[in-house]
């Protein structure tokens, strides 16, 4: 039996080469991983990369998760066919390379906002108030990013930028869901993730993506050390300790 065995996951980003690995963890620790899906080319790479551990427990529905009427009907959907959500992980975004911030244009600067912060925003906005529906207001929200918002890099600040105010955005979270069981958490890779999209451009040292997975797993259990706190950086494999899995073995 799995730390997730019967709870219930939605994993905006699911199809992403960061996503798929999340949900084939989940998938291994036993959960119903539901997933907004944007293409059927993506719901067929994703079928594929999880058929061995599936077992029919997930389940993909047609959505854009940038767009906000596109979220509330995937929200519904999902309210309609699954009795609660007792987690939510957000693995959203991209990257940009291009100009500096005084030559960027206001184009360029909309898209990045929109695709790192504002889709973060409407799929929060649509989960977390799921969790105080609950009767017993009960729920987890992860947010993943990479290391951005501590490394901000030439030509592509405005991804830093954004990528601190998604972690300002957890901690904004969390202080408004005191007094009720809602944990949100943000998760900060400070390393390049092993992806099947990266062949064999990885080090051995760094997370794998279902590595990561596993990681939110058990963050979700209360095995990881500093379970309590919103913020946790991970910059290796060496990292991933779950100390308190051990102690209850």
């Amino acid at each position: 039996m799995g730390v997730l065995d019967k709870k219930i996951a939605v994993v905006a980003g699911g199809t992403g080469s960061v996503g798929e690995g999340v949900v084939r963890s989940f998938l291994r620790e036993g959960a119903e991983v539901v997933v907004p899906c944007r293409s059927e080319q993506k719901r067929e790479r994703l079928q594929r990369y999880t058929q061995d551990v599936a077992e029919q427990r997930l389940h993909l529905y047609p959505a854009i998760v940038s767009d906000p009427q596109s979220v509330l009907d995937f929200r519904q959907a999902v309210v309609d066919n699954f009795p609660r959500v007792d987690l939510a992980v957000a693995s959203l975004g991209g990257w940009y390379y291009g100009y500096s911030l005084h030559r960027m244009s206001f184009e360029d600067w909309n898209r990045v906002m929109h695709d790192h912060l504002s889709t973060h925003f409407l799929f929060l906005q649509a989960f977390v108030s799921l969790f105080h529906d609950h009767q017993d207001q009960t729920g987890t929200y992860i947010m993943v990013n990479g290391g951005e918002s501590k490394l901000p890099a030439p030509d592509a600040g405005v991804v830093s930028i954004a990528a601190a105010a998604q972690k300002m955005m957890s901690k904004v979270l969390a202080e408004e869901s005191s007094g009720t069981n809602i944990r949100s958490y943000s998760i900060s890779i400070m390393n390049p993730l092993k992806t099947r999209d990266r062949g064999g451009n990885i080090l051995d040292e760094w997370i794998s993506a279902e590595q990561l997975g596993q990681y939110l797993a058990q963050l979700y259990a209360g095995n990881v050390a500093r379970a309590d706190q919103v913020s946790h950086i991970l910059h290796t494999a060496r990292d991933l300790q779950y100390p308190r899995a051990a102690g209850r073995a």
